[in-house]
């Protein structure tokens, strides 16, 4: 008889986690949304305790903030925050795919490529979230393929922030997901000639954009605010 590993079914908390921060990083629920309790509990069908952890789990992600005789609201940033991210970001991803290209140079590369592929598939159809959702795993896949667990934690304590902004400040904007396709394409193209020090260049206009684009989505108010609860 053979004996293999079991794998753990996931628990409520965990399945209702993963189906808020589905909302979350979609832009479904907006940046400082009031997150009903009450309303979560009918919409998926489980009790207030597994909620209440699923909520728990994602506030370690710092996707949520629980406040408490207040409720729990999706996070909020400010352009300070905005500015931090932005630095960590440059400094954590430009490492990361040098690492990657070292360790497994073709393989990262190719996924590129098809991210590449599919993104322009979803330009040409205006599908601004599947866009968004291959934004971030265009990123991710430098520390998909680096084989260092340390960076791939680093990046994990933003990545869901990052998708979430994606998803409330870019999405609006057909226009800076055109300008982001080009900037993604000319990413590719440099490092499979290898110019680190231009690709470098590009990435940081890249991610500093996120500073300007986040100044115009709260202006149009397209961050939600503290008050506004889940709709049925």
């Amino acid at each position: 008889m053979t004996l293999v590993p079991i794998k753990p079914a996931r628990s409520l908390a965990e399945t209702a986690a993963s189906q808020i921060r589905d909302a979350i990083l979609s832009g479904a629920f907006r940046l400082g949304e009031n997150i009903s309790e009450d309303r979560l509990v009918e919409r998926l069908g489980v009790s207030r305790t597994p909620v209440r952890d699923a909520m728990a789990l994602l506030a370690r992600e710092g996707l949520v903030i629980v406040r408490p005789k207040r409720g729990t609201f999706v996070f909020e940033t400010s352009p300070e925050d905005i500015k931090a991210i932005c630095d960590y970001r440059e400094i954590l991803e430009t490492q990361a795919v040098r690492v990657a290209l070292r360790c497994d140079r073709a393989a990262y590369l190719a996924e590129l490529q098809t991210v590449i592929d599919a993104m322009t598939a979803a330009l040409e159809a205006d599908d601004a979230n599947a866009y968004g959702r291959l934004d971030t795993q265009f990123h991710g896949a430098a520390f998909s393929h680096c084989g260092n667990s340390y960076l791939k934690d680093a990046n994990s304590l933003v990545a869901g922030r990052i998708a979430a902004l994606r998803a409330n400040i870019t999405a609006p904007y057909a226009e800076r997901r055109a300008e982001s396709m080009a900037e993604h394409v000319a990413m590719v193209d440099l490092l499979g000639t290898g110019e680190l020090d231009a690709f470098d260049a590009a990435l940081k206009i890249h991610i500093r954009r996120t500073e300007d684009v986040y100044s115009r989505a709260l202006a149009d108010g397209h961050l939600g605010g503290s008050t506004t609860e889940v709709q049925k």
